[in-house]
Parts: C-alpha cells; structure tokens; sequence
C-alpha cells in the first residue's frame, strides 16, 4: 500500500543544521563512537530512576493506588511511543533532524532536575503535591524521548551501516547495561541515606546529570542530509494508514504483535518489585538488588544476543525474546503461588531469591529484544518510507504501554499473582509472530 504526499510546514532557517561532513568510514566511526556513549550514558542514567524498579516504589509512598502505580511506571514507555506519529508527520519532508533532538534534550534534562529540586522539599510536607509534580515533570521527560525518537532513529539510519546495526545496537546494551549496574549498586546504598526525600532527590539529580552528557554527545553527531521522506496527509490520516497497515500488511503487524510481548514482561516487572517488597516483606535495599539483577541479566546475555543475530538473524533473536517474555511472566506467577502468600512451599527469603532470579532473566529477554526490534524496524521499513514505518509503528506499540495502568487496576481487584500469569499466557502469541517475519537479510527483506 502507498503513503500519501503531505504538505508539511516549513522549517525554519535557523534550524537547519550546517552542511554534514560526509559519511565516510572515519565519519562512521565517529558516529558510531558517540552513539554508543551516548546510549552507555542514557542508561546510567535511567538506571538511578529504573521504571520498573526505583519508579513503583518511590510512587508507593505516595499512593496505595496500583492502578497509580502502574501508570507511573508505565510513563516512560507511553512518553516514548505515543508522540512520534505526529513527530513523524510534522518532520517528514526536513532532510535533517538532529536539531529537534537537541531541542528535546534541554526540555527533558530541566524537567528531570526540576524533579530532583521539588522531590527534596515537598517530600516529607506534601506527599499529594509531589505526585502531581512527578506525573508532570516526569511525564515532560518522557514524553520528550518520543519527541526525540524519530530524529534518533533517522540519524542512526544514515550513520550506521546496515550490516553493523546489530552491533551498534548490542555495544549501546552493553556498556550501558555495566554503567546502570553501577547505577544499581548506588541505588541499592541509598538505601542508607535515611530521609526518602533525600535519597529519591538524589537519584534524580544524577540521573540528570549523566543523561544530559549523553544527549549532548548524540547531539555531537553530524547529521548527513537524507532524502525527502513521504507521511499521511493529517495525524488523523497517519493513523488511517496505520490501522491499514496492521490489517493488509503482515510484516507490520508481526513485527507489532512480536514487540508487544514485552509490554507483557514490562507489566509483569513492576509489580514483581512492589509483590516481593510489600506481600513478601523485603527490606529497602530489595529495590536496587532487583535492579542489580535485572542489569546484569542484560549485560551477561547481551555479547550472546550479538553473536546470534550475526549467526541466525535478528528474527531467530525476536523470536527467543518473545518466548522469553512469556515464560518469565509464568515463573514469576508460580514464585509467587509458592510463597507464603499462598502455598508456603517456599520461605520469603527464598521467594524473594527466586523473584530476583527471574528479573535477571527478565532483563536478558529486555535486551534481546530491544536489540532484535531496533534492528528489524530499520532493516523491514520500505524505502522512502522510514518515518511513517517507525512512527507509527511506535505510536501502536504505545497503546500497549498502557497495559501497567490495566494491570495495577487488576492488582487491586484480584492480586499480583493472577495479573503475572495473565501476562505471562498473552505473550504466548508473539512467538508465532516473530516466526512469521522475513528474513531482512533475503529477498523477501530486501523488497520492503
């Protein structure tokens, strides 16, 4: 199906960035240097305020509300996915697009710090306002990643060769998942720190401080001049086209199902965190201990990952991380039955043993995934058509971020268990997907 011309508003002169140096191997390898750097430091920086650790447990001392909750943890994703098919629309005819990026990157990093400075007074004082505060300057960090996305996405798409796009993207994992594993060690030792307003004000100010050094680093980058791309006439026509695309177009619609399965995993985690510290009676330090091993689940499977996508292609690696999320889901259910919350076959202790040993799992499959999906959705978008494919591809997946508030909603009628295994059954069907994706690398890749 085709993608309708679009009459977009121009662009300013004084946004249009100066000519690029052209993209030669010394050029490539300069970009490639900076985006790894860059992605290190971005999830260092996430890692001292982890959506699905550090998030719901600093929203618990605020609300009882799960639904709450999960939609604090949930906003991360929502922020990134949700904006971009406007993004996509507005920026398709610019041949470059690192200056929205930067633009972006201020927005987030000043929302972020002036979180840090309102969570250090109102904490102990106003508990209410802090949360309103937090759903909006967080909510203003996150929904700036989506604002960024799509020039992220384009300028990895000139910068980095197809055959090095798994690497890229694996390096990025790698290093950054040491740098949040120190991230966790601090937030685990914050424990310490025996005021709450302190501790998260603290949290937040260094995740400020390393993401900004990161934006400024991708930001460094020098952009080449791409070609014109191609959107839907309106952001409502975008979402028609969309819609079309998951009914006519099979691979879009695989690809979608198979990344949504991680949504599953993602609604699963928070939860996990909140089941271990609240119905299993774990201490302070179980927050950064699961981030621990989440992290390290991540950083041990990443060198793996990359050697079997070189081997087998990034569908064989979507298809282990859609299972993956399935099965992590389940374990965690069964844990939990298992605990003293219900059966007593296993102690708390052990039980919280166990739950950090899924989390280490669940972070392996996290970074299968992000590793297989951020290669395939450069490598299967159609030529000329890499803004809409990704725009709206994201702007889908988006909705599914919602699926922490549902599942918090759920908590709070039924119990955590339950929703675990929910997930865990509905992330069966992405494996099927992931099977029926092209080859990238084959002729049926190669068409798109």
């Amino acid at each position: 199906m085709t993608v309708e011309d679009v009459a977009l508003p121009s662009l300013p002169s004084d946004l249009v960035p100066p000519p690029a140096a052209p993209a030669g191997p010394a050029e490539q390898r300069r970009s490639h240097r900076l985006g790894v750097l860059n992605g290190a430091l971005y999830q260092a920086g996430e890692g001292f305020i982890d959506s699905g650790t550090v998030i719901p447990v600093f929203v618990s001392r605020l609300t009882s509300s799960s639904a709450v909750i999960g939609l604090c943890a949930s906003l991360g994703d929502m922020g990134w996915f949700l904006p971009q098919f406007p993004v996509a629309t507005w920026v398709a005819r610019s041949p470059r697009l690192l200056w929205l990026y930067r633009r972006a990157a201020v927005v987030r990093g000043l929302a972020l710090a002036a979180l840090a400075a309102l969570t250090l007074a109102l904490t102990a004082t106003h508990p209410g306002a802090l949360l309103a505060v937090f759903l909006v300057c967080y909510g203003v960090y996150a929904f700036g990643a989506g604002v960024s996305a799509i020039p992220f996405f384009e300028v990895v798409g000139k910068t980095v060769p197809r055959e090095r796009l798994a690497a890229y993207w694996a390096q990025r994992l790698f290093w950054g998942g040491l740098l949040a594993a120190g991230a966790g060690v601090v937030v685990r030792e914050s424990a310490r720190i025996t005021d709450v307003g302190t501790r998260y004000a603290v949290l937040f100010g260094l995740a400020t401080v390393t993401v900004s050094i990161g934006y400024g680093l991708f930001s460094a980058i020098r952009e080449p001049v791409g070609p014109v791309g191609q959107a839907a006439d309106t952001p409502l026509g975008q979402l028609r086209v969309g819609a079309s695309l998951l009914r006519r177009d099979a691979t879009f619609r695989r690809l979608f199902i198979a990344r949504s399965t991680l949504s599953m995993w993602l609604t699963t985690s928070p939860f996990m965190v909140v089941f271990a510290v609240r119905d299993l009676g774990g201490g302070p330090t179980v927050t950064g201990t699961f981030l621990l091993a989440r992290v390290a689940g991540f950083v041990v499977s990443n060198l793996a990952w990359q050697r079997l996508s070189h081997r087998r292609g990034n569908r064989a690696l979507m298809k282990i991380a859609a299972s993956g999320s399935s099965a992590a889901s389940l374990a965690a259910a069964a844990i939990a039955v298992a605990s003293p919350w219900s059966l007593g076959w296993l102690s708390a202790g052990t039980s919280v043993t166990a739950l950090e040993g899924v989390a280490f799992a669940g972070g392996a499959i996290q970074s299968a995934m992000l590793i297989a999906f951020g290669s395939l959705v450069i490598e299967l978008a159609p030529p000329g058509r890499r803004h809409a494919f990704v725009g709206l591809m994201n702007t889908f997946l988006g909705a599914t971020m919602l699926l922490p508030i549902v599942g918090g909603a759920l908590v709070d009628g039924f119990n955590a268990p339950t929703v675990f295994a929910l997930c865990g059954l509905l992330a069966v069907f992405g494996h099927r997907a992931a099977s029926g994706l092209p080859d990238p690398t084959g002729p049926a890749g190669a068409e798109r």
